[in-house]
This record gives structure tokens, sequence and C-alpha cells, in this order.
């Protein structure tokens, strides 16, 4: 009974230990940019050449496949990309996006808002 208890409480213990520190974390709130056209073609770190008609998103630690509802909180838009890229480098942004998605978001003219991203799906 003892060892199956302690068994239970290690496997829980590891299971919390191999967890990505984002797993715990559904969502996450900060500044978005998109994806300048200069990048067009150029090859993403998912594999694949950046195509801004397509509803993608770059983010520094994800998987590659994870899809993101994300909701811009100035004007209350949201939709829903895929990350197929690293990034944004550089700077304090938490994402970025295609131009698409940008203007999809209402962001495009400005291009950069304060976003609500939520893990719809882990790849």
């Amino acid at each position: 009974m003892f060892a199956r208890r302690l068994l239970g409480a290690a496997l829980c213990a590891l299971t919390l230990l191999a967890a990505p520190v984002w797993a715990h974390h559904r969502s996450f709130k900060g500044r978005a940019l998109y994806y300048s056209d200069r990048y067009i073609g150029s090859t993403m770190a998912c594999g694949g050449e950046y195509r801004p008609w397509k509803m993608i998103a770059a983010h520094r630690r994800l998987p590659c496949g994870t899809k993101l509802r994300v909701r811009n909180l100035k004007n209350g838009e949201v939709v829903t990309v895929t990350v197929r890229d690293r990034g944004p480098f550089g700077t304090e942004a938490k994402l970025d996006v295609s131009r698409r998605a940008a203007k999809r978001l209402g962001f495009y003219v400005d291009g950069r808002t304060m976003v609500r991203a939520r893990i719809l799906h882990d790849s």
C-alpha cells in the first residue's frame, strides 16, 4: 500500500518536472507585431516558407504546430493562428503574426497591439 502511494507520488513529481514551463500557462498577454513583407518566401523555423496570406504566428518557445486563439485587447477582434516560426527577437513582443492575421485583428496599419493568446492545441 505504501509502495503504491510512493510510486504514485514519484510519477506525479516526474510529470510535473517533465512538463514544459508554458504548459501550466494556457494563455499569455503581451504585445503582438506582424511579419514584414520582406520575409515573404523566407524559410521558417518549423519548415516551409513564410506566406503572408496564411494564418500563422511566431513564438519564442511554443512548439511548432501549436494553435493559438489571439484576441486584440484594443478592439476585441479574435483569430486562430498556428505557430510555425520562432520569434520575435530583439523586442519585448510576445508574438509575431502574419499580415492576414494582423489585418483580421485590426492592427495592420499600426503594426503592433496588445493581445491575449490562449493555447487551443499543442502539437
